[in-house]
């Protein structure tokens, strides 16, 4: 990838990290989610596996923690605007992904912010936990929804939000930033769960930035039909 160059540097690191919010928050383009997200993940990634733990890596995790924290705030904001629309059926399904994603980036944070004691600890507590989870299912489902793709959800989750909002377009770039975050937070997980088991973070990379364009026109493709 183009961006792989930014493993190594904690500067462009944090200036993709700025271009990560500034993408989710604004969700002008969510093309720009992509090359960025990659990069962090790679580079917390790094952080994982070789135990690397200087003053640049300490400024690095720091860094990262306060644009989680604001990706986090915004996340949380929309939650509440959406929470106006109701459809049970879907949304209960999509809550427990949710929560699941959620709990996963959790579990793999714990892993960067740990003391180097402690860190074995938390690489397992991280695995087994993820499997728990339903391992890498949640965000094939998730990905699987915005496309509707899936028999679990009877439409796709963007246009089951358009016919209950009736199109409005506050709503649905609300939902678009919402999943966003979920994308970006649930790839960071996914790829370090890969990368603890050893498995091909390349080919994963590469499948994943494809998912990515596929979402990113769905929502490109939605938001121009509102009203």
């Amino acid at each position: 990838m183009a961006d792989n160059e930014i493993f190594d540097d904690p500067e462009k690191l944090k200036r993709g990290l700025v271009k990560v919010l500034e993408c989710v928050a604004t969700i002008s383009s969510a093309a720009a989610v992509v090359n960025p997200i990659f990069g962090v993940a790679g580079s917390l990634i790094r952080v994982v596996l070789h135990h690397v733990d200087d003053e640049d890596i300490q400024k690095l995790k720091r860094e990262f923690g306060s644009v989680n924290r604001a990706l986090d705030e915004i996340s949380q904001q929309n939650r509440q605007a959406l929470l106006q629309i109701r459809k049970e059926t879907v949304d209960k399904q999509y809550h427990e992904v949710e929560e699941n994603i959620r709990n996963q980036f959790r579990k793999f944070m714990a892993i960067v912010e740990a003391k180097p004691e402690q860190v074995q600890r938390k690489k397992d507590d991280f695995v087994k936990s993820f499997i728990n989870d339903k391992d890498d299912q949640n965000m094939y489902t998730l990905y699987e929804g915005v496309m509707g793709k899936r028999k679990l959800f009877s439409q796709p989750i963007l246009d089951v939000y358009m016919k209950h909002s009736q199109g409005d377009q506050r709503v649905m770039e609300n939902l678009c930033t919402r999943l966003a975050y979920l994308f970006c937070i649930g790839f960071i997980a996914l790829m370090g769960y890969y990368g603890i088991l050893g498995d091909d973070l390349e080919s994963r990379n590469e499948e994943w930035e494809e998912n990515m364009r596929n979402v990113q026109e769905k929502m490109q493709e939605v938001l121009r039909r509102c009203k």
